[in-house]
């Protein structure tokens, strides 16, 4: 899986080396929504989330950039990197075939002192040249992380014109297998129906799987029974943004979710970490 032994060091430290799973936070979406709430200010989030001691944190390469000196010294998250935009979710202005580009390099994201760089795949472009291109890009990305020694990280989505994602299992599995085959690390995907199509999921990726968080769930006791089941058959962890930054104590709810990801512990003991 990995090509050097500075891509497994950095792989160490978004995936706990005792557990074996890592919570990522994802603060990226400025770059596709724009100042949603909970990430108007980037930096006092960031300050948030260092109190709740995630694994490592999700951001665009400018947001990497002004934070730098957040994560200087020891027990800090590391840093993951985005490497790529797309605004097939923006509604003003409204997309007209929808764009998918690059907006930083591998080596920029080395630069910058990055722990791991993340890129989307897409399934379900309006034209068959958009799906290549993405794949043409990522393929490129993949080879310089390779060569920086730099853990790379795929994100496969099935879309769909105005809407978040589709959660099509058969689009799920050709996309989660075509993330492995171009090389991923690690992967960044959604969580489907049921526990079996998760374990099915495992089973076809050749590298560990990050459940991703998408939307804002309705309840905590929701969102962490997702989290359980995930993790039970075969999660390496979770990625998520909103369902941290848009909670009322996002340093209770990620001690919640390492009482799962971490300890293994069960949800109803995870809960009572919310109260108090």
């Amino acid at each position: 899986m990995f090509s050097s032994t500075g891509a497994q060091l950095r792989t160490n430290r978004i995936l706990n080396p005792v557990t074996g799973s890592g919570i990522v936070v994802a603060i990226d979406h400025g770059l596709f929504l724009g100042p949603l709430p909970g990430v108007e200010n980037t930096s006092a989030t960031i300050d948030v989330l260092l109190s709740g001691l995630p694994d490592a944190i999700q951001m665009t390469p400018g947001i990497a950039h002004a934070n730098g000196s957040k994560f200087f010294g020891k027990n800090k998250p590391a840093v993951i990197v985005r490497l790529d935009a797309t605004n097939i979710w923006r509604k003003k202005p409204e997309p007209k075939e929808a764009y998918y580009t690059p907006v930083a390099s591998v080596k920029d994201a080395v630069q910058l002192g990055a722990d791991a760089v993340v890129t989307f795949l897409f399934a379900g472009y309006n034209t068959d040249a958009q799906e290549a291109d993405n794949l043409s890009t990522l393929a490129r990305i993949g080879a310089d992380a390779r060569e920086y020694g730099i853990p790379f990280i795929v994100e496969p989505l099935a879309i769909e014109k105005g809407a978040n994602v589709v959660r099509d299992f058969e689009i799920m599995k050709l996309i989660v297998r075509m993330a492995s085959e171009i090389g991923a690390d690690i992967i960044k995907a959604d969580y489907p129906e049921t526990h079996k199509q998760f374990e099915e999921l495992v089973a076809v990726a050749s590298a560990p799987i990050l459940v991703r968080g998408g939307p804002k769930m309705d309840s905590d006791k929701e969102m962490l029974k997702m989290v359980k089941d995930a993790m039970d058959a075969g999660a390496k962890g979770i990625v998520f943004g909103r369902n941290v930054w848009q909670h009322p104590t996002p340093s209770k709810i990620l001690r919640a979710l390492a009482a799962i990801v971490h300890e293994k512990q069960s949800v109803e003991k995870a809960l009572t970490m919310l109260k108090g």
